[in-house]
């Protein structure tokens, strides 16, 4: 039995891309944990009415964004597009296991193979093939799978890795910054290229 400790914060906080450049931009500023609740929670400098969905985002995309380093926080924040939402990606994925596996076994196989998109039946079998492998999947309703399911499908279409094609997903191949892809390397990161671009 799979042991991952897996959460499900996608179904409800998925990509977010201009909360987490708010976010980003404070830590890069050097702002601690306690002072970028503050700003977002206290000011609001998010944007959210709901008090309690406010703190559930902060939080979330915080445990996302502190995860990059110096250079690729810098690059988040600068970058071209294309790289930048890639970065995002790759936190997430980071963060999130079950994220990653998703990436590592269905987009990239979708990336590399002639089909070129994935279908429902694609992240039900993901889906399927995880609660039969994981204890706390194993206790997720449907609706929370489901949920799930469409957070994905948001962050690839959002952060355009991916293109709503009727009920599929058309995988869409980026290229990113070439420097961005020597950091990766030199911080033995490499494995999440291989998730998201297909190299």
């Amino acid at each position: 039995m799979n042991n991952q400790k897996y959460t499900s914060a996608i179904k409800k906080t998925p990509y977010n891309y201009y909360i987490a450049k708010k976010i980003a931009n404070l830590i890069n500023k050097g702002s601690d944990r306690a002072e970028v609740y503050y700003e977002c929670f206290n000011n609001n400098l998010i944007g959210i009415d709901s008090i309690e969905r406010r703190r559930e985002v902060t939080n979330v995309i915080y445990d996302r964004v502190i995860l990059l380093d110096k250079y690729l926080l810098e690059q988040f924040l600068d970058g071209d597009i294309v790289t930048s939402k890639f970065i995002l990606v790759y936190a997430t994925a980071k963060n999130d296991p079950l994220f990653f596996e998703f990436l590592f076994e269905v987009y990239r196989e979708a990336l590399l193979n002639e089909k070129q998109y994935i279908s429902l039946d694609d992240f039900d079998t993901f889906f399927i093939g995880k609660k039969e492998s994981n204890a706390k999947v194993n206790k997720w309703g449907e609706y929370t799978i489901d949920q799930l399911g469409k957070g994905y499908r948001n962050i690839l279409v959002e952060s355009g890795l991916g293109v709503r094609a009727k009920r599929n997903i058309r995988v869409h191949k980026i290229l990113i910054h070439p420097d961005v892809v020597k950091h990766l390397k030199l911080i033995k990161d490499d494995v999440y290229l291989k998730a998201i671009l297909g190299v």
